[in-house]
């Protein structure tokens, strides 16, 4: 049977990558957990405890995510490694779902399973001499994971998540390998630069050929073949309904340099503090492959054959690129109150760099005419800039420290790009940490209660996707971390 000559042209492949979004969010898993759209926030206890607002104390081995110039004024040796824990609530409430859908009492969720994640980092850092500090950081700043599967590829499409033409599963990995180098221009204050290995994972996963969408046009191109003398859009309807749901994965892998600096200054009896820090956008060329499914025994695989999918979208290699934003960070902080210290943060990330992402694929209709994964495809997200204000305190009692602070968190995501692998919004966070200090080892742990304004959307170009509906999430995250000061204190 013709249905793929050199002269016809289907495409569905080009509806199934708006879930490559992915693609840019880059990062370490962080089970939807996230700060704007896919950054993460919260890579050190003590800073987290304080709301992150840490770039003007940068008194830790996270200084190195905060404000590198920080390890400057840290004498000795330090060794410290932190874990966070993210258990998210995301519930997704479809604002016109396909006629029939049973739609859970709470919503789908987007945290199916794991429930929880883990995400860790390690700093180390060595006083050279009295003005240069050398450090190691292993970070994650971005990241992402979600997973809306809450179904089984046999079970009934009205009791499937809806959205799942628009993603399902997604996992981002974007991990910093920074060497730190700090000089101490003057007694008071300090410079540093760190060259870094950014090494990023990605793995995505999303239903195709949706009855309304890529599937319709396979219909209206194999109408004909499949049922002559019948009016073309009334096949193709049929047809689209009668294909297997698909299933499609992308996993891929990138290696890209990026670099962070900072300067700090800190008054000689702490009336203030003033802490700048950079940390460069990264281009990520990712080279993995893309694999796809279809379920076997359909009604129509008699008529156009068992292969006919399968050669449409063969298993291939596939290339893409993203960039990661940069962050510009600026902060206060004053001791001038005894043993406490109080502090504020404003960070910038210029997000519209994320605007769109071309995806290319390495087998095409130019190659062979059964094909029709396309030459290239480009996403477009249209991300705007955002920004985050943050608050904290640390109040100091002997071995005992008691932290706390407040988070606010523009969401660069529009509504446009809003679905399950963006189920973002503007977010407000309170957190409190405690320290304790025992000899040359200190303890921290921190909670932070991440409230998600609810956000409900309703563009036009997603009503076949039907990502429209009402978002409501709440993210708990806790974490701890572990010091050694390996000399003077």
């Amino acid at each position: 049977m013709f249905l793929f000559g050199p002269s016809k042209r289907f495409c569905p492949v080009s509806r199934f990558f708006p879930a490559m979004a992915i693609i840019l969010t880059c990062l370490y898993p962080m089970g939807q957990a996230r700060g704007s759209a896919f950054s993460i926030a919260e890579l050190g206890a003590r800073a987290a405890g304080m709301g992150t607002a840490f770039t003007a104390v940068a008194d830790d081995g996270s200084a190195m995510v905060y404000n590198p110039a920080g390890i400057a004024f840290q004498p000795g040796m330090r060794l410290q490694m932190d874990n966070l824990v993210v258990v998210g609530f995301f519930h997704f409430f479809p604002l016109a779902p396909p006629f029939g859908t049973v739609v859970p009492e709470k919503g789908f969720n987007g945290s199916i399973r794991p429930k929880f994640i883990a995400v860790g980092s390690m700093y180390a850092s060595q006083q050279i001499s009295d003005r240069l500090t050398v450090g190691f950081g292993v970070f994650a700043p971005f990241g992402l994971a979600d997973n809306f599967t809450n179904f089984n590829d046999s079970d009934p499409p009205l009791t499937k998540y809806p959205g799942r033409f628009a993603g399902t599963r997604a996992r981002l990995e974007s991990i910093w390998f920074q060497p730190t180098f700090a000089y101490r221009v003057t007694p008071n204050s300090s410079f540093a630069v760190g060259p870094a290995l950014v090494f990023t994972h990605l793995f995505l996963e999303q239903s195709i050929l949706n009855p309304l969408d890529d599937a319709l046009e396979f219909g209206r191109e194999a109408a004909n073949d499949v049922f002559p003398g019948v009016d073309k859009e009334l096949a193709a309807r049929s047809i689209a309904r009668l294909l297997p749901e698909g299933r499609a994965r992308i996993a891929g892998t990138s290696k890209s340099p990026g670099i962070s600096a900072g300067y700090l200054y800190k008054h000689p009896r702490g009336v203030i503090n003033l802490g700048l820090m950079y940390r460069s956008a990264v281009t990520h060329h990712l080279q993995g492959k893309a694999s796809f499914a279809f379920n076997k025994g359909y009604t129509l695989e008699s008529f156009v054959g068992a292969d006919l999918l399968p050669k449409a979208f063969p298993n291939q290699k596939i290339r893409g690129a993203f960039t990661t934003p940069a962050t510009y960070g600026f902060g206060l902080s004053t001791s001038a109150l005894g043993n406490t210290t109080l502090s504020a943060d404003f960070h910038f990330q210029d997000y519209r760099r994320f605007s769109s992402v071309p995806l290319n694929f390495s087998e095409t209709e130019a190659k062979n005419p059964d094909v029709r994964t396309p030459a290239e495809e480009r996403l477009i997200f249209d991300f705007r800039d955002s920004f985050q204000i943050a608050v904290g305190f640390e109040k100091r009692h002997g071995n005992m420290a008691l932290r706390g602070g407040y988070l606010y968190d523009r969401t660069p995501v529009v509504d446009k790009s809003v679905g399950p692998l963006f189920p973002d919004a503007n977010r407000h966070s309170a957190t409190v940490g405690l320290s304790m200090r025992a000899g040359n080892k200190e303890f921290t742990v921190f909670y932070e209660a991440m409230q998600m304004v609810n956000r409900t959307t309703n563009v036009a170009g997603n009503v076949k996707q039907f990502t429209n509906g009402e978002y409501r999430n709440f993210v708990h995250l806790a974490g701890m971390g572990l010091r050694f000061i390996l000399g003077p204190q």
